[in-house]
């Protein structure tokens, strides 16, 4: 009797983490829409993600973190050396990132003791650092690309993306938030559920990349 053996109908990982690193980036965008509705449409909404919603905050960075273990995970082995290390700081510092956005939950500041509320004040410092790292490893990996294509498709997006977080948060970024700010923040967010899609539609076959001259 001959056995064939079917194909796994199981989800990849990669193709989860494509899903969840669009969905975090989603939440990312709705975080502020309170402040595009005030500032491009003149008109004040409550916000949709405040400190006082701590399952949607968790829920997004959970999300992000997954689609930067899923992204490294998928392009890692099928890069050089230095993709790899681009690659460690864009992931990174978005999971860098991704945790020091927990203290902005003030409902987890009242819950603990006030000795320890200082310590979650100042997980702001790793936002910072994980956005410079994953700026740095985004612009790095986006020049990688351009030069021999990991991506299967939009080969463009990681560059016009980081391009546009680099404007909006360095070169209009403050205490004050602007309609500019708040324009080139979008713009990078949806640069970023963009890779996620291509995440999701990369193919599970290493055939198309094993070729690839980008490891060299």
């Amino acid at each position: 009797m001959e056995t064939t053996l079917q194909p796994s109908k199981s989800i990849p990982f990669y193709r989860w983490a494509g899903v969840a690193f669009m969905l975090g980036n989603v939440l990312f965008i709705v975080n502020k829409v309170n402040e595009m509705s005030r500032l491009f449409l003149s008109r004040w909404m409550p916000d949709v993600i405040s400190g006082q919603d701590p399952l949607l905050i968790l829920i997004g960075q959970v999300a992000l973190a997954i689609g930067y273990i899923g992204f490294f995970r998928y392009y890692a082995p099928r890069a050089g050396k230095p993709g790899k290390n681009a690659l460690r700081l864009f992931c990174g510092g978005g999971i860098i990132l991704a945790v020091g956005h927990v203290g902005f939950m003030s409902s987890l500041a009242e819950a603990l003791p006030a000795g320890l509320r200082p310590y979650v004040e100042s997980l702001f410092v790793l936002v910072l650092i994980g956005l410079l790292l994953l700026l740095v490893g985004l612009i790095w990996f986006g020049v990688l690309n351009l030069r021999r294509p990991l991506l299967s498709r939009w080969r463009w997006l990681p560059l016009a993306t980081v391009l546009m977080g680099f404007i909006g948060f360095f070169l209009f970024g403050g205490e004050t938030i602007t309609a500019t700010f708040l324009f080139f923040r979008t713009l990078f967010a949806l640069g970023l559920i963009g890779l996620g899609l291509v995440l999701w539609l990369e193919k599970s076959s290493d055939s198309v990349l094993k070729n690839s001259d980008f490891r060299r």
